[in-house]
């Protein structure tokens, strides 16, 4: 009789008590659990990145909301964001120490820094970013609309300062489905990450570990939750209907997918089968798949091997280029990955380039693409006076990087925007803007390294809303991994799963024309959208700071 006396009268005491109670539970857990209860949180965002796609797993950005309503002090509240993002990206990143283990156990001795060390300094962005949301908004509502943008400004920066690695982005989690990925064609995927963690958050819009939230904080929750993936499914449905697939292109591109696994690529005594293995799907007559409007005997115009398939500098070896050359379509052209060695004459040095080169039916490199954004501690050591130690990839040698960003041709496909590797995981920077507009992207990768894992779904999944933003079909060329042909709207035309030997041959799409919104805009739409978003909490901010009524969030 009592509780039932304590408890509010009229629609309120209808309200279930669960949900509070589970908010406070989050909220005030402390101590090592809460710690380690924050970083599984964290952890649980990852579930929905490919290949998983377990969109649950989004809410628990509410409970970030609530876990930051009880931090009152910026240390506390970046604390909070680093343990969260700590898990991100533990559980999101879990499989790039694969590539520790390749080289018979060479780099094992740096797996902790893999595992712990990377996730641990991903994570002082968000620390950052969080580290204003006290300032910025008192608990409640306002601390989940701060918590969300400030963790989408945590994610651009991550992807922009330094050497710049957009992954996880939010975005990605709705690369399984068609119509929700559209709407990159307008937001790019930092803006669609924006969008998806709205919806994310929305739960601690509704209800706190104070109780239930007011009226306006639960409308606008509920119309952000109802409409805002409404909106995002109808508008990539009507788009998808607007552009439907057609398979008409006269350029037949064929991708050789090799799967050589990594611990014997770069075996010399093993060199020529790879070859052999490369040549024969090149040239065989009963591919792995054909896409549509590939009739049987249809020859490709253009051949298209991955990263580094052949471990040799190429481009000085003329005997290998006229062997590679009887695999190159009649008029056309192949694209093989493969290092390049440069006279630098200038500084009396030798370079060495990750690069594509495009050979004619002679064995004449008619264009060569040198990797300009490298990975660090991959194919190149930052800080290398201090820590002598080689980079894992390029057979030990450091790689030099290109000049940047540019449109090559290749004779029986036409122009193409080259990106090499992790180059397609950066939005609004896959295409040289100034230069001639490409026909397409053209990926090549090897994903060898992270064996079956989720890493080369995460990165098939990444290059894909390349072709989405940009409107452009995408060739992707992988030794293994995900290997496939895609229409300017990210739809799969044919495909070659991970861990399988074969060609694939489709028909080229075409490109949309004019290009969609993001390719010419590029983040202005996101950038707007989240000044709009900060600065009422600013300004709210700068209020209670000048000692003025402060306001209702």
């Amino acid at each position: 009789m009592a509780e039932a006396a304590r408890r509010p009268a009229g629609p309120a005491a209808a309200r279930p008590d669960a949900p509070v109670r589970l908010a406070g539970a989050v909220a005030r857990a402390s101590g090592w659990r809460g710690a380690a209860l924050t970083v599984g949180l964290g952890a649980a965002t990852a579930l929905a990145l490919p290949p998983v796609h377990l969109l649950l797993g989004l809410f628990a950005f509410a409970a970030l909301a609530w876990r930051l309503d009880g931090r009152s002090r910026a240390a506390e509240a970046a604390w909070t964001g680093w343990l969260f993002a700590f898990g991100h990206h533990l559980a999101g990143l879990y499989w790039i120490p694969n590539a520790m283990l390749v080289d018979g156990g060479r780099f094992a001795w740096a797996m902790p820094s893999a595992v712990l060390g990377l996730p641990a300094l991903l994570a002082l962005f968000p620390a950052a970013a969080l580290a204003l949301a006290p300032a910025l908004s008192r608990p409640g509502p306002g601390r989940a609309v701060a918590a969300i943008l400030l963790w989408s400004l945590s994610d651009y920066a991550r992807g922009h300062m330094f050497t710049g690695f957009p992954w996880n982005l939010p975005a990605y989690a709705l690369s399984a489905f068609d119509a929700p990925s559209q709407a990159a064609a307008w937001l790019g995927a930092p803006g669609l990450s924006l969008a998806v963690l709205a919806v994310a958050a929305a739960p601690a819009l509704i209800v706190g570990p104070e109780g239930w939230r007011g009226r306006g904080a639960a409308m606008a929750a509920t119309l952000v939750l109802l409409c805002v993936p409404a909106a995002l499914w109808a508008g990539g449905a009507a788009r998808l209907l607007a552009h439907p697939p057609a398979h008409d292109g006269t350029a037949v591109v064929r991708v050789v997918q090799g799967n050589i696994p990594q611990r014997l690529k770069w075996r010399r005594d093993l060199r020529d089968a790879h070859l052999a293995r490369y040549l024969a799907l090149s040239q065989t007559e009963e591919p792995a798949a054909r896409g549509p409007g590939v009739a049987a005997g249809t020859r490709p115009t253009a051949v298209v091997w991955p990263e580094t398939a052949v471990p040799t500098f190429l481009n000085r070896k003329w005997g290998l280029r006229r062997a590679i050359a009887t695999a190159v379509p009649a008029g056309g052209g192949l694209v093989a990955g493969a290092p390049s060695a440069v006279d630098d004459e200038e500084n009396r040095d030798i370079l060495l380039f990750n690069s594509m080169l495009v050979l004619d039916g002679e064995g004449n490199p008619t264009a060569r693409y040198d990797k300009a954004r490298l990975v660090p501690f991959g194919e190149f050591l930052p800080f290398r006076e201090w820590i002598p130690i080689p980079a894992i990839v390029a057979n030990f040698l450091d790689f030099d990087a290109g000049p940047g960003r540019r449109t090559i041709a290749v004779p029986g496909l036409g122009p193409v925007s080259p990106l090499i590797c992790y180059e397609a995981i950066f939005p609004g920077e896959v295409v040289d803007r100034d230069g001639p507009p490409p026909a397409a992207l053209l990926n090549l990768t090897n994903d060898a390294w992270y064996g079956r894992s989720a890493g080369p779904f995460q990165h098939s999944a990444i290059a894909r809303m390349r072709a989405i933003e940009e409107g452009l079909p995408l060739i992707r060329a992988a030794n293994t991994g995900i290997s496939g042909v895609y229409d300017a709207l990210g739809r799969g035309v044919v495909e070659l799963g991970l861990e399988r030997t074969g060609a694939i041959d489709a028909r080229l799409p075409r490109a949309l024309d004019p290009p969609p919104l993001y390719a010419r805009w590029g983040d202005a739409i996101y950038l707007a959208a989240l000044a709009a978003g900060l600065l009422p909490l600013l300004l709210a901010a700068a209020r209670r700071r000048a000692g003025g009524r402060p306001e209702s969030a």
